[in-house]
């Protein structure tokens, strides 16, 4: 078990989905070394970056409850400013050391296994990390952290880690040990988020009014992280302004300052970029085929892209309408009625990407094992019929299925205002009409993408392109249940509750011999598929645009924000 788990490791990518449109020009063409030198940047050197949307804060964790997807683009923009012990060098595939000397691993000692099952993993911070304000970091930051992380009356998205964490320690002011219970395969990510400074937040946590610690202006403009830059100004509705951190411990940033603007639709976003006004792209910004329509536009850029999640659907199972959708054969039916290969053909093209059929990523190491036991649906509408017809649904004068009440076959799925959403989610609703079912879309208000108990009680389906792979699979269990008792911060959003399923995350999550991972991964994607907890619709490509005049950056820019440079 080294610093890189066992699906993190690329093996298998979707054929062209990792690509590089448009080229940066090379710089031993045209001009030679007198224009190369005269064409470095003589003051400090600023760039402007984008990011779609108007974040609430530099971590969604705390800020409106997550009531997101934890979208890679609210992680890049913490990870430039909060910082982290670790950092995902490509994301969710692999670690790094950020504020940490070393990631965790067997081989470097800091990952113990003992012999009764239990484990230990130590991180030690780097010498003379600080917060941006000066204060030095230290673990007992870490511990202040994890308090707050565990506290259920918080609109947090508690860490399923938890739940293999025996104790945390800090022995020194440099080290913080985390115990296990178990074995559990992810321990060595258990620091991978923005850390919250304890002189600054401990006293309004202890104030105990959580409505206010979430409301603080800590968590905009006057937050303190110890991520490579500094927030010098923050302009709701419009942009940050972002300064080098000097005494960031892998090296001062060289890019001297970064103006990240909040852009509010695709149309702004692409005006922005052929406007040549952005130079680098951080997480969430157009969808794979606005960024494909700029390519032969941007001469003064690129764009990369690679497979990022799985466009999904997910059902409701507490309390749905129509309360058929507990019985699996509707669930079945419905994906059976769904052309998905239409879909991808529609929306995505370029081949580009394909048809999913579970919750794991084409590039994760066991993507072909876990595979073998997912159960497919290729379209077929015949046996999406006899499957309703089973359940004593028949068809109307008007071709629509009704009970034998005379009640009319509605479902509803849902989905937030942008185009990577609402696109699927109006065609899946217009192929269960041709299927005789009464599919509606509904778009979810901008006001309401926050509210958190509105977001858990969906009637039908959610439709999302949250985080997807192996690591997913562990907030999928009863006690991450979007519940109120959980102020609605689980990120089990189909509030899926079965405790034989929770049975076999745990010995997923917490086996180290290779063939019993494979197993428990086997047995938990044959579950999930056969029980449709979820509807896999395809893998969603993510474009990152970059100018061409920004160097050492790639598709998941931010965990080197220090070394970009500008030529």
């Amino acid at each position: 078990m080294n610093r890189t788990a066992w699906w993190r490791l690329p093996a298998l990518a979707l054929a062209g989905l990792t690509l590089v449109v448009g080229c940066a020009p090379n710089p031993s063409q045209g001009g030679g070394s007198g224009n190369q030198q005269a064409s470095q940047p003589t003051g400090p050197k600023r760039i402007t970056a984008a990011m779609m949307g108007n974040p609430a804060g530099v971590t969604d964790n705390f800020i409106g409850g997550g009531s997101g997807g934890g979208t890679p683009g609210q992680s890049q923009f913490e990870e430039l400013i909060g910082g982290a012990l670790v950092l995902y060098k490509e994301r969710g595939l692999q670690l790094t050391p950020g504020v940490a000397e070393a990631v965790p691993s067997v081989e470097n000692g800091l990952w113990r296994l003992m012999p009764d099952g239990r484990m230990e993993t130590t991180w030690k911070i780097r010498s003379g990390a600080r917060w941006h304000d000066g204060t030095p970091f230290t673990s007992e930051d870490l511990l202040f952290t994890t308090k707050v992380e565990q506290d259920k009356n918080l609109p947090v998205q508690r860490k399923g880690a938890y739940d293999y964490v025996a104790s945390i320690d800090a022995p020194d002011a440099q080290t913080i040990v985390v115990s296990w219970s178990k074995p559990f395969i992810e321990a060595d990510q258990f620091f991978t988020t923005a850390p919250l400074p304890r002189h600054l937040l401990e006293a309004p946590y202890q104030e105990g009014n959580r409505d206010a610690f979430v409301s603080l202006p800590y968590w905009t403009s006057d937050y303190v992280g110890i991520g490579p830059y500094r927030i010098n100004e923050w302009v709701r509705d419009s942009h940050v302004v972002l300064q080098a951190y000097d005494a960031y411990p892998l090296g001062r940033p060289k890019i001297d300052e970064m103006v990240v603007k909040f852009l509010p639709d695709e149309n702004a976003f692409i005006a922005a970029i052929l406007a040549n006004t952005v130079d680098v792209t951080v997480g969430k910004s157009i969808n794979f085929e606005q960024a494909m329509e700029i390519q032969g536009q941007w001469r003064d850029g690129h764009v990369e892209t690679r497979p990022e999640t799985v466009v999904k659907m997910w059902p409701q199972f507490l309390d749905p309408t129509p309360a058929a959708l507990l019985d699996v054969r509707l669930r079945k039916a419905l994906i059976y009625g769904m052309n998905r290969q239409d879909l991808v053909d529609g929306l995505i093209g370029h081949g580009a990407s394909q048809v999913a059929h579970s919750i794991l990523l084409s590039n994760e190491e066991y993507f072909q094992e876990g595979e073998q036991t997912a159960v497919k649906y290729e379209y077929d509408p015949r046996r999406a019929a006899e499957l309703i017809e089973q359940m004593g649904y028949a068809k109307g004068a008007d071709g629509v299925y009704r009970d034998p009440a005379g009640q009319l076959l509605s479902v509803e799925v849902q989905a937030t205002d942008e185009a990577q959403n609402t696109k699927p989610m109006f065609a899946v609703a217009d192929a269960w009409k041709r299927l005789g079912i009464d599919g509606q879309a509904a778009v979810i208000p901008i006001q309401r993408q926050n509210d958190r108990q509105y977001r858990a009680s969906f009637p039908g389906f959610n439709l999302q392109g949250s985080t997807s792979g192996v690591a997913r699979i562990k907030e999928l269990t009863s006690s991450q249940a979007r519940l109120p008792e959980n102020n609605y911060t689980g990120r089990n959003y189909p509030r899926y509750a079965n405790p034989e399923f929770d049975g076999m995350v745990d010995r997923l999550f917490s086996s180290i011999p290779h063939q019993d991972r494979v197993r428990g991964l086997q047995q938990v994607i044959q579950h999930m598929t056969d029980q449709v907890v979820m509807v896999p619709l395809y893998y969603a490509p993510m474009p990152t645009m970059l100018s061409n005049r920004i160097v050492n950056a790639g598709f998941d820019p931010t965990w080197n924000a220090h070394e970009w440079d500008v030529k």
